[in-house]
């Protein structure tokens, strides 16, 4: 996925409070403030997407792991997670929440984003959980209905059953996003990130 993976990194650094909002699962104004961490983790080449650390309006200030990815990679992206997550709490941070973001047709099919291993008397040795999105297993219409405009560049990688119908009200939605900085970011993600099967 490499024509897609700057597009998607920067779309969420520049828009980072909807995306925390979205992935955390709680309402944008509960979102006090979100900053990025360029964070190295240490003991080898262990390189994270994008790590952002969240100020909620309840007091909590969770640190939200994101991580993109195709159909092709060279670890399995379970023993990835682990790797990532083990390393960004070793950064001393007490809450953690962590996503995959899958792109492309049949990436992550498999990965439920709940991992586990035994132990022979029936206890668990070692959890670990993520969540998973599937982009192309989204309906366009998901994102549409969360009034997000920064969401509506990510429609490119859904499901588009009503192209005529679907792309003139998120092109028309990004259009009424007041910064024009904002708005160009914007338009250049919405055509950087759409698939040409997503308009047949």
């Amino acid at each position: 996925m490499p024509e897609t993976d700057s597009p998607l990194k920067d779309l969420v650094r520049d828009f980072a409070p909807d995306f925390a909002a979205w992935l955390l699962d709680v309402d944008p104004a509960d979102i006090v403030a979100v900053h990025v961490e360029n964070i190295e983790l240490p003991a080898g080449k262990v390189q994270s997407d994008t790590v952002l650390h969240v100020t909620l309006t309840s007091g909590l200030t969770p640190v939200l792991h994101i991580e993109f990815q195709g159909i092709r990679t060279e670890r399995p992206m379970p023993w990835r997670m682990l790797d990532y997550m083990s390393r960004l709490v070793q950064q001393g941070w007490s809450s953690l929440c962590s996503a995959v973001i899958y792109v492309g047709d049949g990436a992550g099919v498999r990965d439920t984003g709940q991992h586990r291993i035994g132990c022979p008397d029936g206890g668990v040795a070692l959890a670990w959980n993520y969540r998973v999105i599937r982009l192309w297993q989204m309906r366009a219409e998901e994102l549409l209905a969360l009034k997000r405009p920064a969401l509506l560049a990510l429609i490119g990688q859904t499901r588009i059953e009503r192209p005529e119908q679907v792309v003139p009200e998120a092109v028309a939605t990004i259009g009424r996003v007041a910064d024009y900085g904002q708005r160009v970011r914007l338009f250049d993600a919405f055509a950087s990130l759409m698939r040409d099967e997503s308009l047949s």
